[in-house]
């Protein structure tokens, strides 16, 4: 789309920046008017590439547990590996998008390629200087408290993974914002590949670079946390091409700040807020599990303010968090942040054009579909999560007893899958509006709930790490509730309220018979164990209930003459409402 956009809106000699947007402006209306259609399209192609990339996630997630298994060792990486994946959230994927994409477009679709190409070197200077300051501040942090406090040995290992994996952050921001520009031109497949990157550099170093560091779990897993770091190099190689072929610039200019910038910049500090205060709340849990858990050769109780208190959790709590987390990530991703990550520049179309019917039927159309794709993939994780995890990680050095621990979580998670679905797509909505500020005061006040219900309940015997995804989920649907309501003053006091819940309605009713011919085939399988290997009998037990699940859920859908199936299966374009 760029090159077209070059070509015609540069032609030889000079162009007055009117005509130059006026020619930006007829091609954007002309791909507009399927825009609240189009992004499906562009949602089933992120998918695709998201798809490869969730599965080469599950290769490298194997691996790695079959390598260090469920233990304090992958508690640490796993801690050092969340640094970075949080900062990629909340600047690349979180702030810089949600702020820039509506003002690029908008750019775009007003000025002109030129302004558009002169709007992200400023971003992008900024941000390149910001990350790298703000790396470096952390490194002497987490080298002062090395320093300081040479502790047990699992707390060693927790700052050394974190302070090798903690420059990723600066490259994975920066293709994240790249990213964004391109899906903004219509390029989805590339962006959505590079986590595929990612996932090939891990899975060699797990495979080939650890095991040159010897024997010593404690030793190898330096040798993953490196190949994280040649990932963010690979990624930036491999992406600057698809951007200079898209007909992109990306000049760094450090000049006066424009009055775009000034609103980027008014908008973007309770983004910050919004997103880090979602954030803070998963990172506080995360501190909440590593330092709450039971390390080697500690003693089983500690003390804090003058009191002794027993651990409540045990090594390897971290780990059984992290592994339920990607697997409900799964679909979320695949699914969900597609969905949204396509509709983003749809949603922020028509409200450049102030077409609050077109964004309004978009939108709930991108409502609908999270729900419809949300609520059978909770179900099947909640049905099925221990014959799921023993398939994927029971092996090596992971045991049975991980798997049942990793399972408790993951139920749990999955009963909050719709909701983490619909979370991204209203997020989106906001977005598209330039209210930054809405989302930010929900989080803040759910992040309360969130920590305090996660420390609450950590405490009792029979819940233990499973709070994590009780809290996780509580505060999703909570957030989604408050969110809706909201928005609808914003969309002319209509929002597609009704149409939604009558599709929540039929997929819970679908859901359910799905639910109980998955749970029916599963016990009937308990039973069925014939000698022809473990991996083929696991292989069973967990597709042969997907997919009487699968084959129930849409022909009940289909019965009930859900638009869902049609939109999803044959891409219709048809004129829907919210």
């Amino acid at each position: 789309m760029a090159t077209r956009l070059r070509r015609e809106a540069t032609p030889p000699g000079n162009v007055k920046a009117a005509e130059s947007a006026a020619i930006v402006r007829r091609m954007l209306l002309q791909k507009s008017r399927h825009g609240g259609q189009a992004f499906v399209g562009s949602a089933k192609i992120i998918a695709g590439w998201t798809l490869v990339s969730r599965i080469t996630g599950l290769a490298r997630d194997i691996l790695l547990n079959a390598a260090f298994g469920q233990t304090w060792i992958q508690d640490a990486f796993n801690y050092g590996f969340l640094i970075p994946n949080l900062f990629r959230r909340l600047f690349g994927e979180g702030a810089l998008s949600a702020v820039f994409v509506p003002n690029f477009t908008e750019a775009l679709h007003r000025d002109g390629e030129e302004a558009a190409w002169q709007l992200l070197g400023k971003v992008l200077a900024r941000m390149v200087a910001g990350l790298t300051a703000l790396t470096f501040v952390l490194e002497a942090l987490l080298l002062a408290i090395w320093c300081s406090r040479p502790e047990r040995a699992m707390h060693q290992l927790i700052l050394s993974m974190t302070a090798i994996m903690l420059p990723f952050m600066i490259s994975i921001c920066i293709v994240a914002l790249f990213s964004s520009i391109l899906n903004c031109l219509g390029h989805f497949g590339g962006p959505a590949a590079m986590s595929i990157v990612l996932n090939v550099c891990m899975i060699a170093g797990i495979v080939w670079l650890a095991p040159l560091t010897g024997a010593d779990p404690q030793i190898r897993v330096y040798g993953v946390a490196l190949s994280v770091l040649a990932a963010g190099v690979v990624q930036l190689a491999l992406i600057w091409p698809m951007l200079r072929g898209a007909g992109v610039r990306t000049p760094l200019i450090w000049g006066q700040r424009d009055a775009t910038m000034r609103a980027m910049g008014s908008a973007f500090v309770p983004v910050i807020l919004g997103q880090g205060v979602l954030l803070l709340s998963s990172f506080l849990d995360t501190q909440i599990c590593t330092f709450l858990s039971r390390g080697p050769s500690a003693p089983p109780q500690f003390q804090l303010f003058g009191m002794v208190f027993e651990y409540p959790l045990r090594a390897g709590a971290l780990s059984a968090v992290t592994n339920a987390q990607r697997l409900y990530q799964f679909p979320l991703g695949v699914l969900a942040i597609s969905l949204a990550t396509a509709a983003l520049p749809t949603l922020s179309m028509y409200a450049a054009q102030h077409n609050i019917g077109g964004l309004r039927t978009a939108l709930g159309r991108g409502l609908r579909l999270a729900v419809f794709e949300g609520l059978p993939c909770g179900m099947i994780l909640v049905v099925l999560a221990e014959p799921i995890i023993r398939l994927l990680f029971e092996h090596g050095h992971y045991t049975a007893e991980h798997t049942q621990r990793a399972a408790a979580v993951l139920r749990w998670y999955g009963l909050g899958v719709w909701a983490f679905c619909l979370q991204h797509v209203v997020l989106r909505g906001y977005y598209s509006l330039k209210d930054t500020r809405t989302p930010m005061w929900i989080g803040g006040g759910l992040v309360i709930l969130n920590s305090a219900a996660s420390f609450a309940l950590i405490w009792h015997p029979q819940v233990r790490e499973r709070a994590f995804g009780i809290s996780t989920s509580l505060t999703a649907i909570l957030n989604v509730l408050i969110s809706l309501w909201l928005l609808r003053p914003k969309l002319g006091g209509l929002i597609g309220g009704r149409r939604l819940a009558v599709s929540f309605a039929r997929t819970l009713a679908a859901t359910a018979l799905a639910a109980i011919a998955a749970l029916i085939l599963h016990r009937l399988l308990e039973g069925w164990k014939p000698e022809t290997g473990r991996i083929f009998n696991r292989l069973v037990d967990v597709f042969v209930p997907i997919g009487a699940a699968a084959l129930v859920y849409l022909a009940v859908a289909a019965s009930l003459g859900m638009e869902e199936v049609r939109w999803l299966l044959r891409g219709s374009r048809s004129g829907l409402s919210g």
